[in-house]
């Protein structure tokens, strides 16, 4: 069978078509429906805690607060997916802009070796697989949607999507900005039999800047008012802070290395739980029997990167950092 001129266009107009309609599912359906979804699980989820790990990094290094971070991007989630629904001359460029901010995040959190990418909320979906799928969106967005002629960025867009389009981006940022934090108010402890009422941080998560502890008495910080159980800070001489996790194999690593039998000073070791309080599942064995014990109050996101440990001398922080069993930061030996 002979091929003609004729032939050979009507197959690349229907290779075009089929790469159009593509284009057109992901930049309207898929990719929109994937954002929506990530911003709703955060709402339902309603905690900074879960954002990703290379997010609350360099947050934190920067004095961002968090829970405003994660309004922020509920809020962006919720209006991108709206506007490439809507408006469909802006659906490839805006999809495309916010999948290439994910990409570096993603990186980030490979790079620091976090278990979940933090894009759902509670949510645990491994940063490798969520950088596969952002890439192949990115990458399937940015072919497909050039073959639709409907994505095609134009001077002048119709009015009617663009009003509704700018509605629905003050409602998401609504939506997202309503989002509040997940203290529950305050802590009653029982000390001698009286009463005390201690307050928790009123946005619900607690990040610990380690640097702007150094030189302070530990009874100055905020944080120690929180600690239940032991009373660290009354000692003279040297005296160690263990902040650890009950699921976390670091903590018991370095427990086992360190912290095993007679101890180098005291030591007091303080759990940190969960916001929904202590984890049953995949405890570690506690290896400290020395250890005097203490502990956080749950309904708080706490966010100490375990195990953490701090030196203190006669009552003052000299040394406060997140450690591995290989490098035990502010141990004396």
């Amino acid at each position: 069978m002979a091929v003609t001129t004729e032939s050979m266009f009507e197959t690349v107009d229907v290779r075009s078509s089929l790469g159009g309609t593509i284009g057109v599912a992901l930049a309207r359906v898929v990719v929109p429906l994937y954002f929506g979804l990530g911003g709703v699980l955060k709402i339902i989820d309603a905690s900074p805690t879960h954002l990703p790990a290379a997010l609350i990094k360099w947050a934190g290094a920067g004095g961002v607060d968090l829970l405003y971070l994660l309004r922020l991007s509920i809020a962006s989630e919720l209006a991108v997916a709206g506007l490439m629904v809507l408006v469909p001359r802006l659906a490839r460029p805006i999809g495309l802009f916010l999948l290439g901010l994910f990409l570096p995040v993603l990186i980030g959190d490979l790079m620091l070796g976090s278990s979940s990418c933090g894009c759902f909320g509670a949510v645990s979906v491994s940063p490798w697989v969520t950088l596969v799928i952002d890439g192949g969106l990115f990458a399937g967005l940015w072919y497909f949607g050039g073959k639709a002629a409907s994505l095609r960025v134009e001077k002048i867009l119709p009015t009617l999507p663009v009003v509704v389009a700018g509605l629905w981006v003050v409602l998401s940022f609504m939506v997202g900005f309503a989002v509040g934090g997940t203290a529950n108010g305050n802590s009653v402890s029982n000390e001698n039999g009286v009463t005390t009422v201690v307050e928790l941080p009123l946005d619900g998560f607690y990040l610990p800047q380690y640097g702007s502890w150094i030189g302070r008495q530990w009874s100055d910080l905020d944080v120690s008012a929180w600690v239940e159980g032991s009373v660290p800070g009354q000692l003279e001489g040297v005296e160690y802070l263990l902040f650890y996790r009950k699921d976390c194999e670091h903590c018991h690593e370095l427990m086992e290395a360190w912290f095993f039998g007679p101890l180098f000073a005291p030591t007091v070791a303080v759990a940190v739980p969960d916001r929904t309080g202590f984890p049953t599942e995949n405890l570690q064995p506690f290896a400290c029997p020395e250890c005097s014990l203490a502990e956080l109050p749950a309904g708080i996101d706490w966010f100490f990167q375990t195990p953490v440990l701090v030196r203190l001398e006669d009552g003052v922080v000299r040394c406060a950092a997140e450690v591995i069993a290989d490098d035990p930061q502010c141990l004396l030996f």
